[in-house]
């Protein structure tokens, strides 16, 4: 009886349970986020209020260059 308790009821329960929750962000408001990464980090650190970026802007950085002129040869 227990089993059927644990294994059949309780994910029954469970499940329902979540279709019937009411989501945390209305359904106007939600961003082009379809697996929720933002939602879900912003619940772990919070919001900052800013908006994302539309368009990546890669960052300009000079190549960086090693000096190995004044290391002793190889033997």
């Amino acid at each position: 009886m227990i089993a059927f308790l644990i294994f059949i009821v309780l994910p029954v329960v469970l499940i329902v349970l979540a279709l019937r929750m009411k989501p945390l962000i209305p359904l106007d408001e939600r961003t082009h986020d379809p697996l929720g990464a933002s939602g879900a980090a912003g619940g772990m650190f919070g919001v900052h209020g800013l908006e994302a970026d539309p368009v990546s802007v890669r960052e300009d950085t000079e190549q960086v260059r090693f000096d190995l002129s004044g290391l002793p040869k190889r033997e």
